[in-house]
């Protein structure tokens, strides 16, 4: 059978299996969108980031561009953008993926994220995910950033290269550190394997804090030969 027939099968079932069970919203249960599982009134609730700065993506409060960090010290990454507010719906979201292994809010993200990055001017050579500890990726069970970045690929159409990166340092939690100290515990955190180095790679992450593990994921890819890295995450912390 050609892989057009079965591309038109699958379509067809999903069709009918629309059509026995209507998709509802996992936040409301009313009537949703079939490819988020989000309705339009909840998905509205999630507002996105505006007046970002255009190379961290942090919020801005004066009549800038750039924030003033970036402008003293250029970072190793090229831009990141993230679409949402570590807050409300967009925090649920990816607490559920983490924490409750509700592996359907991957496919949220991931979707929300692709119909985001469609865009002439978003065109990666190729696409990864932040990587795990193999230590930590075995207490967890799965890596999230993995699982959206997966979604993204697919809507996307752009090559997913996960094996050439690796978290070689099984680093302390981020979360409880000050921003010098995330810096300090991410260093030398990961290796790229790859046997060449795409022009430009897009680095999938559910969220972003301070930019550091970032920053520094960036800075090995760059080392490898990268010439363009651009973060692309869910949300900003």
């Amino acid at each position: 059978m050609s892989k057009r027939f079965l591309e038109n099968l699958n379509n067809c079932s999903i069709l009918v299996q629309n059509a026995l069970f209507p998709p509802t919203c996992m936040v409301c249960q009313q009537s949703a969108d079939n490819e988020i599982d989000l309705c339009s009134r909840c998905l509205a609730d999630m507002p996105a980031l505006e007046d970002t700065c255009a190379v961290c993506g942090i919020a801005l409060t004066a009549n800038a561009s750039t924030c003033g960090r970036c402008l003293k010290k250029t970072p190793y990454y090229d831009k990141i953008i993230t679409l949402y507010p570590y807050r409300g719906l967009a925090k649920f979201l990816i607490h559920a993926l983490k924490f409750n292994n509700q592996h359907c809010c991957a496919r949220i993200m991931g979707t929300l994220m692709a119909r985001h990055f469609n865009k002439p001017e978003h065109q990666p050579n190729a696409i990864l995910s932040v990587p795990l500890h193999p230590k930590r990726l075995s207490q967890r069970g799965f890596n999230q950033a993995e699982l959206i970045s997966h979604y993204v690929h697919k809507k996307l159409n752009v090559p997913l290269v996960e094996t050439y990166l690796h978290r070689v340092i099984n680093t302390h939690d981020q979360a409880s550190l000050s921003a010098a100290k995330r810096r300090q515990n991410i260093r030398n955190a990961f290796c790229y394997t790859g046997k060449t180095a795409p022009y430009f790679v897009a680095v999938i992450d559910d969220v972003v804090t301070t930019g550091s593990t970032a920053n520094e994921v960036a800075r090995t890819l760059k080392k490898a030969g990268v010439k363009r890295v651009e973060i692309w995450a869910f949300a900003r912390a």
